[in-house]
């Protein structure tokens, strides 16, 4: 059951990085910024590499960290069943 709960936090707290992520360009259109980074002005270089290429990367790392609290519910019922006396398909 510690691995179900882990997913849950995990998915609550990708989901409020993933929303803020993506809606960072609202803050910048707020609260204009003078400067540059890269030679483009940062209200609309930041938001593009945080919105679209972040996204991008909290998503591998989404799938990633996903993937191995799936696995350790896959062992958690795996050893479930063991301990009820049911036979392991």
């Amino acid at each position: 059951m510690d691995a179900y709960k882990k997913e849950v936090w995990f998915t609550i707290i990708m989901s409020i990085i993933l929303v803020i992520s993506g809606h960072l360009g609202i803050f910048f259109s707020l609260f204009p910024v003078d400067g540059y980074l890269f030679g483009f002005p940062i209200m609309y270089i930041v938001p593009i590499l945080v919105g679209w290429f972040g996204i991008l990367a909290l998503t591998i790392i989404s799938g990633k960290i996903g993937n191995h609290i799936d696995e350790a519910i896959e062992r958690e019922n795996q050893e479930n069943t063991k301990k009820s006396g049911e036979e392991v398909i």
